[in-house]
Formats: structure tokens, sequence, C-alpha cells
């Protein structure tokens, strides 16, 4: 593993906040098997190489060693190199974006751009992570390929095959999630994606999977809503508070005082992670917020039907 990282001239190149010689520690600490050392070594790529989202030389060159980490079995929490891999790639600048750029400016957008194509180049891997052991790559495989593989007709077969053979709930969402991300990149597929969801949201189905498809439609196709859909999706809240199905979202719990962990440097990373846990502490299906907020948003103007919902969720005894 990591062969060649010591033959890059990371000292030449910066990072946010100087020098990016510090760079193969990082990556090599992404592979630790020591968890407090892989969270600041991913602390430090996110507040430091890709800071605030920006690619800078050196995230570039750690570009094939991340691939070589998340398609390593060994590695642990690659599901978050996954997601460290889709945003360094899927930054996408529109043409006004590009327009009237200074120096620095337009240095940064070809920094994008390459990032962009090299990710891209690569995104194939993701395929074979759809059905890896680890639920956590399986849960950030998906949204990988909808962001950045460059056959969208392909992305799409494969999700849907993979939600009919996946056995975990949470992974299932994102499946359809990142189903209703293809249809809003690529609108020849818009047709065929709002047609498999309006299926998954059916009554055969678990309530959970139903209200994501049903979240994704008013994402990507308000139209192809039910005309009852507030009455449908509040009949599922009432379901799912008596029979919630999955947990809450796959965050680290933070541990408590006394363990090893309580030595180790407290990062950004680490603290929002424990914020996730405390705010979901005592909910019965906490992932319902987020798909409750993304119903909202696509139902949009439509007031009555959005207080309706509201109404519902105000009633509910679940904080």
């Amino acid at each position: 593993m990591f062969a060649g990282i010591d033959e890059v001239d990371w000292a030449s190149m910066e990072h946010a906040y100087g020098p990016a010689d510090d760079v193969p520690g990082l990556l090599r600490g992404l592979a630790s098997a020591d968890p407090a050392e892989r969270e600041r070594a991913l602390d430090g790529m996110y507040g430091a190489v890709h800071h605030q989202g920006d690619v800078y030389p050196c995230t570039l060159a750690c570009i094939p060693f991340l691939f070589e980490l998340v398609t390593d079995p060994a590695v642990p929490d690659r599901g978050d190199l996954v997601e460290l891999l889709t945003s360094i790639g899927g930054i996408d600048l529109g043409e006004d974006d590009e327009e009237e750029l200074d120096e620095e400016e337009a240095e940064g957008a070809a920094n994008y751009a390459m990032a962009a194509a090299a990710v891209t180049a690569n995104a194939g891997v993701f395929f074979s992570l759809l059905a890896d052991e680890d639920p956590g790559v399986r849960l950030s495989a998906p949204l990988a390929l909808a962001a950045l593989h460059d056959d969208p007709a392909k992305v799409l077969a494969q999700l849907r095959a993979r939600q009919a053979a996946e056995p975990d709930d949470e992974v299932r969402f994102a499946l359809v999630e990142a189903a209703g991300r293809l249809a809003l990149r690529h609108g020849p597929l818009a047709a065929s994606v709002a047609d498999w969801l309006s299926r998954l949201a059916a009554e055969a189905n678990p309530p959970g999977l139903r209200l994501a498809a049903l979240a994704q439609l008013a994402r990507c196709a308000p139209s192809s809503l039910p005309e009852d859909v507030v009455s449908v999706v509040t009949g599922l809240l009432r379901k799912l508070r008596t029979a919630p199905g999955p947990g809450g979202p796959r965050t680290r719990a933070a541990e408590a005082p006394g363990t090893g962990a309580d030595a180790a440097p407290v990062t950004l990373l680490g603290q929002v992670r424990a914020l996730s846990a405390e705010e979901n502490a005592g909910r019965t299906a906490p992932w319902t917020a987020d798909l409750l907020r993304t119903l909202h948003a696509g139902l949009d103007d439509r007031v009555a039907e959005r207080a309706a919902l509201l109404a519902e969720q105000l009633r509910s005894p679940d904080p």
C-alpha cells in the first residue's frame, strides 16, 4: 500500500495551512487500526487538504492513494473515504462560474476540473462497492456513482438491481436518494426514475422505503406524487412510530470519559458526530427528519399540503 507516496514532492505543494509535507502522514493515518488516529487523519483531510471544498495540487496528488484505500477491504471506515472522494471529484462548475475569473480563481477552477476528471475516470470502482461487506461503504457508494460516473443509465440499472438485493434499510434509502440525484442531473432519465420511485412508494413496501421514495419523487418529479400525498405520508409516519425499522444514522457515538479516545485531541469532525448522535437520541426513526425536509422542499409552494403535513409532525410524540 502507498507505493510511490514518498516519491511525491509534497513539500513543494501547499494546503490551506501551509506546506503539504504532512499529507503522507494523514493518508497513512486513514488506514490506521486506531479509530482516534483515523478520525484525526480524516479531520485533517477535510480541514486542510480539502478545506471548505477547495482542491489544491496536493489534493489532486492524494486521489490515487484514496482509491487504493477504498478498494482495500482491510481498511476500516472506507465509507468515509468514498464520501471524501465524492466531495473532491464532485465540484461542478457551470459556465457562469467560469466567467471573468482572475488568475487565482482560474487556477482553482482548473484544479476542480482535474479532480473531477481524475475521480470520474476511476468511478467504476464504486460499482463493486455497492455489494461490499461493510454497510458503511454500501451507504456511501450510491451517491458516489450518481455524482461521478459518466454512464448514468448503467448507474440507474445497478441501483435498481442492488435495491432488490440490499438487506440494510438505511442503505436502501441511499440507493433511492442516488436515483433522485441521477434524475436531477440527467433529464432523459427522469421519467424512468419517477416510474421506479412510484413503484417503490406502493403499499407493498416497508413504510421507511415508501417515505424515502416519496421524498425523492417530490425532489425530482413532483407531478408524479399521489394526489393524497399528505394522507399517505401521515399514515407512513404513524406506522414508523410503532415499527421504525432501522435506527438512526451511522454516526460514531462519542466514547465515554476514561476511554483511550478521551486522551486524543478533540477534532471538529468528532464534535460534529457527537452533536449528531445527541440530536438523534431518543428518536424512534431519526432518519425521517431528513426525508421530511426533502419532501417539504419538493412540495415547494403547495402551502396547504405542507401545512397539513407540519400539523401532523407537530402532533407526533417523537421529538
